[in-house]
């Protein structure tokens, strides 16, 4: 079950936009709680245009993540699977501020590399 978190709000935004093809030739895979459930989420990403994948592989652009598991988070220790193995990957690892950006953009932030924050 997803957690309400200060993401809510954008989340919200995210549901009522006309979305199709903002994130065309994209593919996300997703680790840790997010602000809304994960199904939800992937039919976000699909209704965009984009492809969730269940794991970090190759040809996976993005990997979105939260707070608990971002650098420097007091959890660092127990850190994601799906984290590390993007990381080696060399997978771009965005919050979820950076997703929902992404879609209201129009998925010009992802695909010019300006204003997407490594988490």
């Amino acid at each position: 079950m997803a957690r309400v978190n200060e993401k809510t709000d954008m989340w919200t935004v995210i549901e009522v936009m006309e979305v199709s093809n903002a994130l065309k030739g994209k593919v996300f895979s997703i680790t840790g709680h997010l602000g809304r459930p994960r199904p939800v989420i992937v039919k976000i990403i699909e209704t965009a245009g984009g492809r969730f994948e269940a794991e970090p592989k190759w040809g996976v652009n993005f990997l979105i993540t939260n707070r608990d598991w971002n650098k420097g988070s007091t959890k660092e220790a127990k850190r994601s699977n799906k984290l590390i193995a993007a990381e080696s990957m060399k997978i771009k690892i965005i919050s979820e501020d950076d997703f929902c950006q992404m879609i209201i953009d129009n998925g010009e932030t992802a695909a010019d590399g300006v204003g997407v924050k490594l988490v």
